[in-house]
């Protein structure tokens, strides 16, 4: 789906220079995909999450107490769609900053 390429493209560039929150992915799935069904946006974030983890190389975790390092969660990609599907579940609501994940990719700062 050309949406779904071109929004992995923001965020892959985004993570090349610093994480990328959980909250952002929500936000770009509602703004470039124009969805608004709350559980329509949960499912083609966390498909568009997986993908990135599987195909893409991107990294699930957070950030460390600096800033300036990454503390990833060591999971498959399965394990961490179905720990962030669980943690949003928990949240009962979409996460904003800060909350559940962040995403980072090994070529930081390599464009």
């Amino acid at each position: 789906m050309k949406e779904h390429e071109d929004v992995m493209a923001a965020i892959l560039d985004e993570a090349r220079d610093d994480h990328v929150g959980l909250w952002q992915i929500v936000r770009a799935v509602r703004e470039d995909h124009g969805i608004r069904d709350r559980e329509e946006v949960r499912r083609v974030t966390l498909e568009l999450v997986g993908a990135l983890l599987r195909d893409r190389g991107v990294v699930a975790g957070r950030p460390s107490l600096d800033w300036r390092g990454f503390i990833p969660w060591g999971l498959s990609p399965e394990e961490a769609v179905r720990r962030i599907d669980e943690e949003w579940t928990a949240l009962g609501r979409e996460p904003n900053l800060w909350e559940i994940v962040w995403f980072d990719t090994p070529t930081k700062g390599k464009r």
